[in-house]
């Protein structure tokens, strides 16, 4: 598990090498970081981005009277 963190700590501070603190890590644990990347690299692309980008004012707002022609 400390190697993780260490793995983790360096890639947040940009330092190189960190692959090479993953040589004694299981190979679930590896398949684990490089998923959870990927789903981290894709997300942007996705529809999932307006979670972020939702208009708070809606749930804060006036109703709305919607009359229809007839």
């Amino acid at each position: 598990m400390m190697k993780l963190v260490g793995w983790a700590q360096s890639i947040v501070t940009f330092r190189g090498g960190s692959s090479e603190m993953l040589n004694g890590v299981a190979f679930v644990f590896r398949l684990h970081l490089v998923l959870g990347m990927t789903i981290f690299l894709l997300f942007p692309f996705t529809r999932l981005v307006h979670v972020w980008s939702a208009p708070f004012e809606y749930f804060t707002r006036r109703y709305q009277i919607v009359r229809s022609r007839r």
